[in-house]
C-alpha cells in the first residue's frame, strides 16, 4: 500500500497533488505547471506508472485530478445547515485529514457552491429528517432569504451617492477615450502596437523558424524513441515468439502472446469495463499515443498474428499425434485456447483421435490376420487327419500341467497359429483399452462443458481476438453444441462397434450355430474358419479360455469408465456371442477327439496300477480338462465379480445342458472306441516311437486279440469302479447338477460292453475245451458200459486242464485280477460240456461209472478254488446223471466198496503226480507247501 494513502499522510498527499510535485524535497522548480507540455509529460509518466503498477488503488488516480478555477475556496468552508436542522451538513468524523477529493465531493452539498443541487443535498443530508423538521427548515430558510434581500436594499440605499459618482466617472472616461481616437476603428488605440508586434513576429519567424522546425523534428524523434522504449515488449514480441517457437518453448511463447495481447488491447481501448477497472484508464487516455502510433501497433500485431497462426498449426500437429499422453494433449488444448484459435482444439483432437483409432484398429487387425494366414499356409495341412490330430492331442495331454508360458511355441505349428490368434485379440483389446478411456475422458470433459467457455469465446471472437457480443454468441456461451455432444457419443459407440465387429468377423460370431454336413459316418460338424486344421481339443480349450478371458478383462475394464448411452451394450452382446460360439466349438471338438481317442492306446500298463493301461489316465486328464475349460468359458460374463469375493457364477441352463450333453456323448464314444480297439489289430500311431513302446510293453502281445480284449475288459472295470465316478462327481460339483441317472446309464453301457468283450473271450476258450471234452467222452472209442475198472485219469481230462493252465498263464501275464473270473466262467462251461456229453452216454458199467467219477472228481478237486455255486450244481448234476445211467445188475456190492477205495487212492495219486502241472490252480498260501510236497512225491 502507498504510504500517502494512509490517513495520517493525507495532508502531505494533498500538498503534493495541489502543486503537482513528486516529492516534498524537489530539486528543480517548474515555472509553468499548467503548460500543455508539462501536463502531457505528467500524464504520460502517470500512465506508465499505472501500467507498471496496475494494482494501485483508484483513489490515487482520482485524487490526482487538479481542481478547476470555478471550484470554491477550500480554505473558507461554511458547513452550516441552511435549514437549521443540523449544526453542520457534514458528519461528525470529518477532520482536516480528509483528502481533497473527498472534501470537494462534500463541499458540493454546500448552498454557496455553484454546483449545488437541492435534490442531491436533501438525499445526502436530510434523508433521515422528519417531515415536520423539513417544514420548519423551509420557513427558517425563507426568513433568511427575506432578511438578506432587505439587507441588500439597505446596502444600496446607504451607498447610492457612491454608485452615482462611479457612473459619472465611467461616462467621463469613455468620452475622453472617444475624443482621443480610442475607438473601434483604431482598435481603441492599439493598432500601432499591433503592427509593431506583427513585424517583430515576422522577423522572429525568419530567424527562429528553422530552429523551431528542427526542434519539432527532435521532439518527434524523441517521442518516437519514447514510444519504442516504453512499448519495447510489444515491438520485440514477433522476434521473441519466433525464438521461443524455434526452441520449442511453447509455454513461454503463449505467455508472451497473452501479455502482448493484453497490452495491445489496452492501447487500442478494446478492454471491457471489468478490465478497465484494473487501473489502466490513464494509459487508455495517454495523449502521447497518436493514430500513427496505433497504425504501427496494428502492423506489429498483424505480424504477431501470423506467427501465432504458425504456432497454432504446430500445436495442432502435436494434437494430432496419437502417441502423446492425455495430460500433454490437454495442455496443448488449453494452449490453443489461449492462442485464440478459430478452431475448437478439443473437437479437433477428438475427431483426429477418432479417425486414428478407427484406422489403427483395422490396420492392426489386417496385420494379425495376414500373419495367421501365413502360418496356416506354412503348416501345409489342407485336410483333416485323425492320425495327425491324435498325435497332437497326445502331446497336448502330456502338457496339460504346464502353463502356456512354459510351452515351446516354436515346436508346434498349431501352437504358433493359436498364439497368433490370441495376439490378434490381445492387440485389439490393448489398443481399445489404451485409446478409449482417454478418448472418453476428453469427450466427457467436452460434454460436461469443461471447454465450453473457452470454445464459446473462441467461436465468438472477432478480429484480433476481440469477442463480438452478438445474440448468437451469448446463446453459445450458455451451453454446449448438442450436435457435437451427440457426435461424441456416436464416435465412442463407433469405436466400440469397430472392435466388436472385427472380433466378430474373425471368429464368425454372427453365425449362431456351427455348420454341419452329411457324411458316410453320419452328421459331421464343420469347424469355423478360425479353428486350425487338425486342431486338438486341448489347445482349443487352452486358447479359447485365454481369448475369452482377454475379452472379458477388456469388457470389464471398459465398463469402469461408465460409458453413456448404448455404447457398452455392444460389448456385452459381443461377450455373449463369443461365449456361445466358443462353448459350441469346444464341445464339438471335445466330442470329435473322444471319438478317435482310442487311437492313443499304446497297450502299456500304468506304472502306478498295472491292472489297466495308461490310456485311462490320459483320457481322465483329457476329459476333466475339457469339462473344466467349458466351465470357465460358460461362466464368464460381461462384468466379472469382485476379486475379493468368492468366485461363484451362475451358468445359464442352456450352457449346462450343452456341456452336459458333450460330457456324456464323449464318454459314450470313448467306450465305443475301446470295443473297436479290442477287436481291431493294433496299428502304431507313430512308427518312430514303436520300438521304444515295445520295450515298455515287455511280454504283452499287442497283436493278440485275446490280450487286447483282456486289457480292454480290465480298463472297462476300472472305468466303472473309479474313473466315471470321479468325473461325474467333478461335473456335479462344478455345474451343480445331479447325474446319478446318467451314471447308472453309463455303468449299464460299460456292463454291456464288458459282457460283449469278456463273453467273446470266454466263448472262444470254451469252444476249445468243449471240443476236447466231447472228443474224449464221446468220440475217443471209450465204451462206458464195458470198460474195466479205472487205472488212470483219461488224457482228455489232462488236455482240458492244460488248456485252462494256458488260459491262466495268458491272463496272469496281462491282467491278474481277471484270472478267477475267467477260470470260474470256463469251469462252468466245462462242467456244462461234461454234463451234456455224459447225458449222451446210454449206460455206465461199474468200470465206466468209476472212471467217469474219477475224472469228474479229479477235475473238481484240481479247480476247487474256482468252483462257483453254478459250477457246483452242474457237477452234482453230472454225478446224478452217471448214477442214473449206471446198470445196477452189474453191481457187486461185495467188491464195490473196495473199488471205490481203489478209485480214491488212484485220485490221490493222480493229484500228487500232477501237482506241478496244475500248481497255478492252487491258492497262493498253499502253493509253496504243495509244490515241495509234489516234488518229493514225483521223486519217490
Amino acid at each position: 500500500m502507498n504510504r500517502l494513502d494512509l490517513p495520517e499522510y493525507a495532508e502531505d498527499a494533498a500538498i503534493l497533488r495541489f502543486y503537482h510535485l513528486d516529492s516534498l524535497d524537489p530539486e528543480v522548480w517548474v515555472d509553468d505547471e499548467e503548460s500543455p507540455e508539462n501536463a502531457h509529460e505528467h500524464e504520460k509518466e502517470s500512465s506508465l506508472q499505472q501500467f507498471q503498477h496496475p494494482e494501485q488503488d483508484d483513489s490515487v488516480n482520482t485524487a490526482s485530478i487538479r481542481p478547476s478555477e470555478s471550484d470554491i475556496d477550500l480554505q473558507v468552508i461554511d458547513d452550516s445547515d441552511p435549514l437549521g436542522v443540523y449544526p453542520s451538513i457534514f458528519p461528525d468524523d470529518m477532520s482536516r485529514n480528509t483528502n481533497i477529493s473527498q472534501l470537494k465531493e462534500k463541499t458540493a452539498m454546500m448552498i454557496t457552491n455553484k454546483k449545488f443541487q437541492p435534490r442531491h443535498f436533501l438525499l445526502q443530508v436530510h434523508k433521515h429528517t422528519s417531515y415536520n423538521d423539513l417544514v420548519s427548515g423551509e420557513e427558517r430558510l425563507r426568513r433568511d432569504v427575506d432578511q438578506r434581500a432587505e439587507a441588500l436594499k439597505n446596502l444600496v440605499h446607504q451607498n447610492f451617492d457612491r454608485f452615482v459618482s462611479a457612473k459619472n466617472t465611467i461616462d467621463h472616461v469613455y468620452e475622453e477615450m472617444k475624443s482621443k481616437q480610442l475607438n473601434q476603428q483604431q482598435d481603441y488605440g492599439t493598432i500601432g502596437i499591433q503592427r509593431s508586434l506583427d513585424a517583430a513576429n515576422t522577423r522572429a519567424e525568419q530567424i527562429y523558424g528553422p530552429v523551431v522546425e528542427r526542434r519539432q523534428r527532435v521532439e518527434k524523434v524523441r517521442s518516437t524513441l519514447y514510444i519504442l522504449q516504453r512499448y519495447r515488449f510489444l515491438f520485440n514480441l514477433p522476434s521473441s515468439l519466433l525464438e521461443s517457437i524455434k526452441q520449442t518453448k511453447y509455454e513461454a511463447a503463449i505467455r508472451d502472446y497473452k501479455k502482448g495481447k493484453y497490452l495491445y488491447q489496452v492501447l487500442k481501448g478494446d478492454l471491457d469495463s471489468t478490465d478497465r477497472s484494473t487501473g489502466l484508464s490513464d494509459m487508455e487516455k495517454d495523449t502521447g499515443i497518436t493514430d500513427l502510433h496505433r497504425k504501427v501497433f496494428d502492423k506489429v500485431w498483424t505480424e504477431v498474428s501470423k506467427i501465432v497462426i504458425e504456432l497454432q498449426n504446430v500445436l495442432l500437429r502435436m494434437l494430432a499425434d496419437p502417441w502423446r499422453s492425455m495430460d500433454d494433449q490437454e495442455k496443448t488444448i488449453n494452449s490453443l485456447f489461449d492462442l485464440d484459435t478459430t478452431e475448437d482444439p478439443a473437437w479437433f483432437y477428438l475427431d483426429s483421435q477418432y479417425q486414428w483409432i478407427m484406422g489403427l484398429m483395422k490396420e492392426t487387425y489386417d496385420t494379425s490376420v495376414r500373419k495367421i494366414n501365413r502360418l496356416k499356409s506354412e503348416d501345409g495341412d489342407a485336410e483333416e487327419s485323425d492320425t495327425k490330430r491324435s498325435l497332437a492331442l497326445k502331446k497336448a495331454i502330456e502338457q496339460i500341467q504346464k502353463k502356456l508360458a512354459e510351452l515351446n511355441i516354436e515346436s508346434s505349428s498349431e501352437l504358433q497359429i493359436w498364439q497368433a490368434i490370441s495376439e490378434l485379440v490381445k492387440s485389439q483389446s490393448s489398443l481399445l483399452l489404451r485409446c478409449l478411456p482417454d478418448f472418453w475422458r476428453l469427450s466427457t470433459a467436452f460434454i460436461e462443458g469443461k471447454f465450453a467457455n473457452k470454445a464459446a469465446a473462441v467461436s465468438s471472437a472477432g478480429p484480433m481476438g476481440v469477442a463480438a457480443d452478438s445474440p448468437s454468441s451469448r446463446r453459445r456461451r450458455h451451453g454446449m453444441d448438442m450436435g457435437k455432444v451427440e457426435q461424441c457419443q456416436r464416435m465412442t459407440q463407433d469405436i466400440i462397434g469397430r472392435y466388436a465387429s472385427l472380433i466378430s468377423e474373425y471368429f464368425s460370431l454372427h453365425e449362431r450355430h456351427l455348420q454341419n454336413k452329411q457324411t458316410m459316418d453320419g452328421v459331421k460338424y464343420v469347424m469355423p474358419a478360425f479353428v486350425p486344421v487338425n486342431a486338438n481339443s486341448i489347445y482349443i480349450c487352452e486358447y479359447l479360455t485365454l481369448i475369452i478371458g482377454d475379452l472379458a478383462n477388456c469388457v470389464n475394464n471398459i465398463n469402469t469408465i461408465n460409458l453413456a448411452g448404448e455404447a457398452f451394450s455392444g460389448l456385452t452382446d459381443l461377450m455373449e456371442r463369443a461365449r456361445s460360439k466358443f462353448v459350441d466349438v469346444l464341445c464339438k471338438c471335445w466330442e470329435r477327439d473322444a471319438k478317435t481317442f482310442f487311437m492313443l492306446e499304446e497297450w502299456i500298463l500304468d506304472p502306478q496300477n498295472p491292472q489297466f493301461t495308461t490310456l485311462l489316465k490320459r483320457y481322465y486328464d483329457f476329459h476333466k480338462f475339457c469339462a473344466r475349460s467349458a466351465h470357465k468359458i460358460s461362466s464368464l460374463t460381461a462384468v466379472a465379480t469382485d476379486v475379493n469375493e468368492p468366485e461363484e457364477r451362475i451358468i445359464p441352463p442352456s450352457y449346462i445342458e450343452k456341456v452336459r450333453g458333450s460330457f456324456l456323448e464323449s464318454t459314450y464314444t470313448f467306450l465305443d472306441g475301446l470295443v473297436q480297439l479290442a477287436f481291431t489289430d493294433y496299428t502304431p500311431l507313430n512308427e518312430k516311437d514303436e520300438l521304444l513302446l515295445a520295450k515298455k510293453r515287455e511280454k504283452i502281445d499287442v497283436h493278440s486279440m485275446d490280450v487286447r480284449i483282456l486289457l480292454t475288459v480290465s480298463n472297462l472295470d476300472h472305468m466303472r469302479s473309479n474313473v466315471m465316478r470321479k468325473l461325474i462327481d467333478l461335473f456335479e460339483d462344478a455345474y451343480h447338477v445331479k447325474m446319478e441317472e446318467d451314471l447308472r446309464t453309463l455303468i449299464d453301457v460299460v456292463d454291456q460292453l464288458d459282457e460283449i468283450l469278456f463273453g467273446d473271450y470266454i466263448k472262444r476258450k470254451s469252444q476249445m475245451i468243449r471240443d476236447i471234452i466231447r472228443q474224449g467222452i464221446l468220440m475217443s472209442g471209450i465204451d462206458w458200459s464195458s470198460i474195466p475198472k479205472p487205472q488212470e485219469v483219461h488224457p482228455f481230462v489232462y488236455e482240458a486242464l492244460i488248456t485252462l493252465v494256458m488260459v491262466h498263464s495268458q491272463i496272469s501275464s496281462v491282467t491278474k485280477q481277471l484270472v478267477s473270473r475267467a477260470l470260474s466262467k470256463l469251469l462252468e462251461t466245462m462242467a456244462n460240456d461234461c454234463l451234456d456229453s455224459f447225458r449222451q452216454v446210454e449206460r455206465f458199467g461199474m468200470g465206466g461209472m468209476l472212471q467217469a467219477t474219477l475224472e469228474i472228481e479229479f477235475m473238481h478237486q484240481t479247480l476247487s478254488q474256482y468252483v462257483t455255486p453254478t459250477a457246483s450244481d452242474t457237477l452234482q448234476s453230472i454225478y446224478q446223471t452217471i448214477e442214473q445211467a449206471y446198470d445196477p445188475q452189474q453191481q457187486q456190492s461185495s467188491n464195490l466198496q473196495s473199488e471205490l477205495g481203489h478209485v480214491k487212492e488212484l485220485l490221490v495219486f493222480s493229484r500228487k503226480s500232477t501237482v506241478v502241472q496244475f500248481l497255478c490252480f492252487k491258492q497262493n498260501k498253499d502253493r509253496s507247501k504243495k509244490s515241495s510236497a509234489a516234488t518229493k512225491s514225483s521223486h519217490a
